[in-house]
């Protein structure tokens, strides 16, 4: 009989260090990347492999062996983390960051071009995450992110952020069902009876009516789409109207793929749902590399922004 190995598999103890971390199992899917079916299972495989029981279901919490194996396994995987870190070949011109993806997508991938000829000896990468990172694990410098004012702690203590821009948020449609919606729509209120595409919670769509004294206690949303790209793809395609900011919609505003939605009359109110922020770990907030990125991004957003002030 061969031998049985003396280490569990590697996902499920993956697993059960995010689980312990993020306290619970959506919320460790969402930082690696994965279905919570898939946490599920690595949990089971790793407490059917040990023959202990780790966590407590009744109350979603470590059990007393739990914590005291977690521990362990944090301690396990940061020394591996950092042992692989001194052994790989580092690029030291090399600026690593995550990116929310409709904000990568939408704005600053038609951008790269013009950092690399302002900067030419920094190599920037951009690596779309819609997660929060872990910058250690994930060997990343920094991150930008929108979040929605109560948001804003979310991000561990050891990092800085900073507030790039705080976009007003508007309703887009393509051009067919916006004449349709101006058809129907007469106030505010009335655009609780049309298509309206979520990106991921609705509330967004939520904050929205509320900024305009709109009860959204009746709304349902058309579609939840996940991302900003994709809602404001489904709206090119004529599907619904979506949320947007100017980051987000400025191509397809331009190009005429997507056009505000108006209501006859009215005038839609300037609702601030959050920002756009760059956050980092503050031992690489005044890395020389990524203070020129810093400098650069700020500068562009400043530049885009006044070109596109209302």
């Amino acid at each position: 009989m061969k031998k049985r190995l003396s280490l569990p598999p590697f996902g499920a103890l993956r697993a059960f260090e995010a689980y312990g971390r993020a306290g619970g199992v959506r919320k460790a899917a969402e930082h690696l990347g994965v279905s919570h079916t898939i946490v599920g299972r690595h949990l089971r495989t790793l407490e059917d492999w040990v023959g202990v029981a780790l966590i407590d279901r009744a109350g979603g919490t470590l059990t007393q062996k739990g914590h005291a194996y977690h521990k362990d396994i944090t301690d396990a995987l940061d020394r591996l983390s950092r042992a692989t870190e001194r052994l790989r070949p580092r690029m030291d011109d090399a600026v690593r960051i995550s990116c929310v993806s409709g904000f990568a997508s939408l704005w600053l991938a038609a951008r790269v071009g013009a950092f690399r000829r302002s900067e030419p000896s920094v190599n920037l990468m951009v690596r779309p995450f819609d997660r929060i990172p872990d910058f250690d694990r994930d060997d990343l410098h920094a991150d930008i992110r929108y979040l929605r004012d109560e948001e804003l702690d979310a991000f561990p203590a050891g990092c800085k952020k900073m507030q790039l821009a705080r976009p007003p948020m508007f309703p887009v449609a393509s051009p067919a069902l916006a004449a349709e919606v101006s058809g129907r729509v007469r106030s505010i209120t009335d655009l609780l009876t049309e298509p309206l595409i979520e990106a991921e919670d609705s509330q967004e769509w939520h904050l929205f009516l509320a900024g305009h004294k709109v009860s959204p206690a009746s709304f349902v949303p058309f579609g939840r789409l996940g991302h900003a790209s994709v809602t404001l793809a489904a709206a090119r395609h004529g599907q619904g109207i979506s949320l947007a900011n100017i980051f987000l919609a400025s191509d397809d505003l331009e190009r005429g793929t997507l056009v505000r939605v108006t209501v006859p009359g009215q005038a839609f109110d300037r609702v601030f749902i959050g920002g756009y922020y760059l956050i980092a770990p503050e031992n690489n907030w005044n890395r020389p590399q990524f203070v020129r990125f810093r400098n650069w991004l700020t500068a562009e957003v400043a530049s885009f922004l006044d070109r596109h002030a209302p």
